[in-house]
């Protein structure tokens, strides 16, 4: 479904490549939709999991960089092929369903939180200026990715993300005392 699309893949495409048979599927699901369901909270969870993971391993603006460093690798290890596994399914699902778009929200809300808290942390301890807003901050860094990763997928070129990646974290560091 991330490298096809929802849309472009059938349940028996998916049976097929898990070796298993429809009486399996029935068994968990009972429509193509409850699947995309579980593949959407999979993903999610999936990456609010690593996200926690690099910015529990790095303490302050360290974590922060290398979760921005882990998405560019990440795009490159896959060729740049589908973006950003939550973007795409936003892109081909918000318009079609609205229980699946307010599941797509808050799976970038729950990154966009833990960059946010992280950013609070860093204005707490005095690194990050009081005026600086976590919320705004942390809005401009979700939304500058899923732009960027939706172009160097489209472009299978690095550059986008890398530039974006970079401003960003210069955005960020000019709120850094």
């Amino acid at each position: 479904m991330h490298l096809h699309g929802v849309s472009a893949t059938s349940v028996d495409q998916v049976l097929a490549h898990a070796g298993a048979g429809k009486s399996q599927f029935y068994h968990y699901f009972h429509t193509k939709d409850e699947l995309v369901e579980a593949v959407l909270e999979f993903q999610a969870a999936a990456g609010e999991a690593e996200q926690a993971e690099i910015l529990a391993r790095a303490p302050g603006w360290d974590g922060i960089h290398a979760w921005l460093d882990a998405v560019v690798q990440s795009q490159r290890r896959t060729e740049y092929k589908g973006g950003c596994p939550i973007g795409s399914m936003a892109a081909e699902l918000a318009d079609r369903d609205p229980r699946l778009r307010n599941r797509l929200g808050e799976a970038f809300e729950r990154k966009r939180i833990a960059l946010a808290r992280r950013l609070e942390e860093l204005r707490r301890e005095g690194s990050l200026a009081t005026e600086a807003d976590p919320e705004a901050l942390s809005t401009f860094v979700i939304a500058t990715l899923q732009g960027a990763l939706l172009l160097a997928s489209t472009f299978k070129d690095e550059r986008p993300l890398e530039q974006s990646v970079e401003e960003a974290w210069s955005h960020l560091l000019s709120f850094r005392r």
